[in-house]
């Protein structure tokens, strides 16, 4: 790998940054202490900041030269409710709340490069986005909703994630869709209750439930295509109180996830066509509300043909993988690429701890990784 020498040097000093990140996790639309640290950074490598972006957003900006180009890149902040358990130095200090998915590593990484960039010579405009709530809360949209993009526009942006693949790959990226997109449905079956010795005077909605939780696995099973992806999870099945109580509702919690929009578009339409039938066939109200929790994850082929080129220069061409599997995860970055020409990749961990993992701990050698990955973007496109 060829990093850049300076952000190499740089690394230590961001590590220890990362790693009071790590200590002081916040969750989606909290990050109060990670956005203050990120701002006063920022302005202290000379950027203009940009608070309050979307609720707990920061973006910088640093404009040189008379270039109308304009570039932009993204790391997210929020951490995880749950209790880390990993072993470290810099354990998190705050009860069931922990930095499971890397994100602190995200923010110190994208750090790192505006402090190297900040002393560099280019011609044209870089925008950090600093980017709230990742972790299915929606703060891409919210940062987007806030004008982020009449106030801070791009021609390219650009993200990365850390992956633990446990391959001897460094960078991966692909055109085309990168990650899955994540639709939640809140189903509720309204019955009518009674004693549990008469169900014949009821309309019995754990039975209902019952029928949508098979039914609903057709979806995939039956009428998407075996060449295309789609995932109909059940996360969550509430109802009653009583051994001998039949109660008047129950609640299922659905995820479906798919990578192409008409696969995504043809579950919806199923899910609902399931619902109508198994409710007229037994006399019940289900009633559907659904949350889009991340669209699809399209890389953009401009931005992953120019990404590609930087990468290789990085990380050597033996070291990228540019057809990667699409995951069936989903990342909000999806909303940026909805509306400009991105690229999403993901970097090796090198360790066999998946995300979401109270044992997860994310590689500090990313830092300098990520920081000259994204400011070779900036100089190759500003140049």
């Amino acid at each position: 790998m060829k990093l850049i020498p300076e952000i190499v040097d740089l690394k230590d000093e961001f590590v220890k940054i990362r790693h009071q990140i790590h200590e002081n996790p916040e969750l989606g639309f909290d990050e109060i202490q990670t956005a203050r640290l990120v701002a006063k950074k920022l302005k202290d490598f000379g950027y203009e900041v940009y608070e309050g972006i979307g609720k707990t957003g920061v973006v910088g900006v640093l404009k040189k030269g008379n270039n109308d180009k304009k570039i932009g890149l993204r790391a997210d902040m929020d951490a995880l409710p749950m209790q880390e358990c990993a072993q470290v130095d810099y354990k998190s200090k705050k009860e069931n709340i922990m930095h499971a998915c890397g994100h602190d590593g995200h923010t110190s990484s994208l750090l790192l490069a505006a402090k190297y960039l900040a002393k560099q010579e280019f011609n044209g405009t870089l925008n950090l986005y600093f980017q709230p709530a990742e972790e299915g809360l929606g703060g891409a949209n919210e940062m987007i909703k806030d004008g982020l993009f009449e106030k801070f526009d791009s021609d390219f942006i650009f993200g990365w994630h850390n992956m633990p693949f446990g391959s001897s790959k460094k960078f991966y990226l692909k055109k085309g869709a990168m990650m899955a997109s994540s639709d939640s449905y809140t189903l509720e079956v309204i019955g009518k209750g009674g004693h549990g010795s008469a169900p014949e005077k009821t309309k019995d909605p754990i039975y209902v439930a019952s029928l949508l939780v098979i039914a609903l696995q057709s979806i995939v099973s039956r009428n998407v295509a075996p060449q295309n992806s789609a995932v109909v999870s059940i996360g969550s099945f509430n109802s009653g109180y009583a051994f001998n109580i039949i109660p008047d509702n129950a609640v299922l919690k659905v995820s479906i996830r798919s990578l192409d929009n008409e696969t995504r578009k043809l579950t919806e339409e199923k899910l609902h066509k399931i619902c109508q039938g198994i409710a007229d066939a037994n006399d019940v109200e289900i009633k559907i509300s659904k949350e889009i929790i991340a669209p699809i994850t399209i890389n953009n082929d401009e931005a992953v043909e120019f990404a590609s080129e930087v990468a290789k220069e990085i990380f050597g061409e033996e070291n990228c993988e540019f057809n990667h599997q699409p995951l069936m995860g989903s990342e909000d970055f999806g909303f940026f690429c909805e509306m400009r020409k991105c690229a999403y990749a993901f970097l090796e961990n090198e360790n066999d701890i998946y995300l979401h993992n109270s044992h997860y701990i994310f590689n500090d050698e990313l830092l300098p990784r990520a920081a000259s990955y994204y400011a070779s973007l900036v100089l190759k496109y500003l140049k």
